[in-house]
């Protein structure tokens, strides 16, 4: 059998993570070893059955966070491809086995478009045999990287057909939750940390109005404690919810009204933003990654012109974003159609697109 390595950040969840479970899963057909590398929170193994379960073939899944550790387990594995996507120790590896004479057939997967993103694969530029990018960024990939082939796999990946919730559901989920049935709900779902920016959600919120706001999802704990504090002193503190990690987060989008994504940079297109529009959920969110290039304004979805990927959306932008979003949230006619609008979209995204045949197709010189 062939050996293939996947060498990951961590396996805690996230849609980084997602894209490594679809990949591993890709080869479950094949004659394939599948060995799985992470680098941090060993503690943290969130989707370690899920891998397992869809690629039976999986051997080992091993935490080795350092460059020594890495080197010497591919000196002594030496598969036959490396799957590779922000792993520290085995990037710093590559360079020092190459020296030695073991130069290991490389794919890597890449994000984001962002400059400093790319950056950190300089030292194995040329140790790279193909670039498995998640959106079309491949003049950026030239400029910053190197020349070899790039393979574009959208992160799309079938789900079951999902229906929208019914008003009946959607006043269900806000008395589970403790929200009023009346009231307009506007919030965030998902993994809450400095990167997502959830205090963007909060000024967005404020300047739309009276509202109620709600986040669900794990809080890392320093964007916690911040998001504690501006809430404190904020007009909604006695209007928001903070729900936490979730093991069912579908009354969390169920109560919403609209979806709010003030992330200061992103990758293709957030999986809960198709968990959102699935359900009927119209969403709000910046241009940064892919999302631009997937979400078409105004047809269940607003987007925020987001000019950079390192700084919050500046208080113009969010001005401009609720003094839009305004009127049609008033009017509950054109609500509804922004509903169905956002339903159909978020249901037809993931159809007909085969990410797991890409990606076979980019891997296959090595297997």
């Amino acid at each position: 059998m062939k050996h293939v390595v996947f060498a990951h950040r961590k396996l805690s969840f996230g849609g980084g993570e997602r894209v490594l479970i679809e990949q591993v899963a890709a080869l479950a057909g094949l004659p394939v070893k599948v060995t799985v590398l992470f680098r941090k929170e060993p503690g943290r193994r969130d989707i370690e059955p899920e891998l397992r379960a869809r690629n039976p073939n999986v051997a080992e899944v091993v935490h080795l966070p350092g460059a020594l550790g890495a080197f010497l387990w591919l000196w002594r594995n030496q598969p036959d491809l490396l799957v590779l996507c922000n792993h520290k120790g085995v990037q710093r590896a590559l360079p020092w086995l190459a020296r030695l004479g073991v130069r290991l057939p490389t794919v890597l997967t890449l994000h984001e478009h962002y400059e400093r993103h790319l950056r950190k694969y300089r030292g194995v530029r040329n140790l790279v045999d193909r670039w498995l990018c998640t959106y079309d960024f491949t003049a950026t990939v030239r400029e910053h990287l190197s020349g070899a082939p790039c393979s574009i796999i959208h992160p799309l990946y079938p789900r079951p057909e999902a229906a929208a919730a019914t008003p009946a559901e959607r006043g269900a989920a806000r008395r589970q939750l403790g929200l009023p049935e009346d009231a307009t709900v506007v919030g965030y779902v998902g993994q809450i940390d400095a990167r997502k920016d959830p205090l963007g959600v909060v000024r967005f919120a404020e300047t739309l109005g009276p509202v109620h706001l709600l986040f669900a999802g794990r809080e890392d704990t320093a964007t916690a404690a911040d998001l504690a504090a501006r809430l404190a002193a904020s007009p909604l503190r006695d209007r928001t919810l903070r729900l936490g990690p979730q093991a069912d987060l579908g009354p969390a989008f169920a109560a919403l009204d609209l979806y709010v994504m003030t992330s200061k940079n992103e990758g293709f297109f957030p999986l809960a933003l198709i968990e959102a529009m699935e359900r009927g959920v119209p969403v709000l969110a910046p241009s940064v990654g892919g999302i631009g290039t997937v979400l078409r304004d105004g047809e269940g979805a607003f987007l925020i012109a987001k000019p950079d990927d390192r700084r919050p959306i500046d208080e113009a932008l969010l001005v401009a974003a609720a003094d839009r979003v305004r009127p049609l949230l008033a009017d509950p006619a054109a609500w509804e159609d922004q509903r169905r609008q956002a339903h159909a979209f978020g249901t037809a995204l993931t159809r007909g697109y085969d990410a797991a045949a890409a990606f076979r197709e980019a891997v296959a010189p090595w297997l």
